[in-house]
């Protein structure tokens, strides 16, 4: 469940929690194609799964607050989400799922310095109550935001952490293979452990995510490896939505002419 129906369904009807599960995945695809375009990787960064642990009780107060929260996110009304966010978690510090959902309303808005410090009061203030999936997760939205605002270093680092949280979780590999394979700094620009971890990420993720596909591309081009990199690249066109699907061929035109992707490539 991820954070934008968790928190629509704190109280909804049954009548209406399939609509809404729609409205929030729809929302978490137009989130990673919007990276995807901006050539930031793979890792979406404006919703994220299971954002209430299992266990967690929600009191009637707490179920108001999630349930006027996802009112906002369901119709796009970020601004409103954040501002929201904002003022509950003054009301109340000791909720670590307020600071959570600041953070996603926060990188909607590209409030990136907003993000890193939604996600660290939420980590700070859990208590314990979050999951490994959760801290995942909020690690990988902060990973994000740390590489929008240029500190990609931090950004590995990050994406690392969040792949230790979760063994299982694709894309926190693939955000930090990105960024290797990418990268032109020659501190950070690691061609092989980029291999390594998109192949690690196109595993998890069952050789299916287009996104993380298109990472393995861009991972085999960084090695020189053209050919595979136009195989992958094909596959993450045929697997792509519409909105990914141009970033993808500007890609492959690169690969065809035995050219990597770099964070200045168009």
């Amino acid at each position: 469940m991820c954070l934008l129906s968790a928190v629509s369904e704190a109280s909804a009807s049954s009548s209406t929690q399939k609509s809404k599960k729609s409205q929030a995945a729809k929302m978490h695809r137009l989130s990673k194609h919007r990276i995807a375009r901006k050539g930031q990787g793979p890792a979406p960064n404006q919703s994220f799964d299971e954002i209430f642990p299992p266990g967690h009780k929600f009191t009637p107060e707490e179920r108001a607050e999630a349930s006027e929260f996802g009112v906002y996110c369901e119709n796009g009304l970020w601004k409103d989400a954040y501002n929201f966010a904002t003022k509950a978690v003054k009301q109340h510090p000791e909720r670590w799922w307020l600071y959570a959902a600041r953070a996603a309303a926060a990188a909607n808005l590209n409030r990136h310095k907003d993000v890193i410090d939604a996600v660290d009061h939420a980590l700070q203030t859990n208590n314990g109550d979050a999951n490994r999936l959760n801290v995942c997760q909020l690690q990988i939205l902060k990973a994000n935001a740390q590489s929008r605002l240029g500190k990609k270093a931090d950004a590995v680092n990050t994406f690392l952490e969040a792949a230790k949280s979760d063994s299982k979780d694709p894309y926190s590999r693939a955000g930090a293979a990105w960024l290797y394979a990418t990268t032109k700094d020659p501190r950070i620009h690691n061609p092989a452990a980029a291999m390594q971890l998109a192949t690690e990420a196109s595993k998890l993720a069952h050789e299916k995510d287009a996104s993380v596909l298109d990472v393995l591309a861009a991972a085999y081009a960084a090695q020189g490896d053209f050919a595979s990199a136009q195989r992958w690249e094909g596959k993450a066109i045929l697997a792509g939505e519409a909105d990914d699907i141009p970033q993808f061929q500007r890609r492959l035109v690169y690969y065809q002419a035995s050219k990597p992707w770099t964070e200045d490539s168009k």
